[in-house]
């Protein structure tokens, strides 16, 4: 009888390594990484939640993809699929529709350091979970924009304040909204613009707003010029999250 019990026991102890191997295996092998350009300008240091919203969105009508993420730094994004079988072509419909160039990462090692960095030692965004990087890119746009006119004096610490805390609150609403890119890109020239002209109106009048209006849209256009002299002569197109760091060394 207690070899009987012995045997069954051993049995089921095989068993239940195997089951734990089994899963650990098709856990690993469930789950597809990329590595894509989705850093958001304002913010270099996390994704673009307002670019990332709408594939996502997208992404879970897919029957083969179970989960989508994205690392914090909006460098890497995940699909974890359905039937354990990674479906390259989805995942090349899904970039495509929305603009993203993408590259598979098939290196094995960097494969199973992200795996473990999803179960807790990496902060990664599930699904609509960017809608919180898109409420940091609304506090960063907002202190930086607020910052550039302070220092040039247009305005008071105490105008800036106000301005600042306005623009923050208009834009935790505005980059939630799930738009196209060229949606994005449209109101990001025109539409942002004005209403944030609009917030400056409220506080400090017409003509005052209208040379922060000025001095803002100069000041954008040296900074496009710097980063496309940036992009020109340091990084290459897959390399653009990079671009901060690579101009300093220039």
């Amino acid at each position: 009888m207690r070899k009987i019990i012995f045997v069954v026991a051993l049995i089921a102890s095989a068993t239940f390594l195997f089951n734990r191997c089994s899963t650990k295996s098709s856990a690993e092998g469930n789950i597809s990484f990329y590595d894509v350009p989705m850093v958001c300008n304002a913010d270099t240091t996390i994704g673009c939640g307002s670019r990332l919203k709408p594939l996502f969105i997208e992404s879970a009508k897919e029957k083969a993809i179970k989960e989508s993420w994205v690392n914090r730094k909006g460098t890497v994004i995940a699909f974890v699929w359905a039937d354990g079988k990674p479906d390259a072509d989805v995942a090349d419909k899904l970039f495509a529709k929305f603009g993203i160039d993408y590259s598979a990462i098939d290196d094995a090692k960097k494969v199973s350091e992200m795996t473990e960095g999803m179960k807790g030692k990496e902060k990664w965004y599930e699904g609509m979970e960017v809608d919180s990087l898109s409420l940091l890119e609304a506090g960063t746009i907002a202190s930086t924009s607020t910052k550039v006119i302070l220092n040039a004096g247009l305005i008071t610490e105490d105008e800036a304040t106000d301005i600042k805390n306005d623009i923050e609150e208009y834009f935790k609403k505005e980059l939630v909204k799930v738009r196209t890119n060229d949606e994005l890109l449209n109101d990001e020239r025109k539409k942002w613009l004005d209403d944030s002209y609009q917030i400056y109106v409220n506080h400090i009048g017409v003509d005052r707003a209208d040379k922060v209006k000025s001095y803002y849209a100069d000041y954008l256009t040296k900074k496009d010029a710097d980063e496309q002299q940036c992009k020109k002569t340091c990084c290459g197109k897959k390399e653009l999250e990079k671009k901060d760091e690579c101009c300093k060394k220039k």
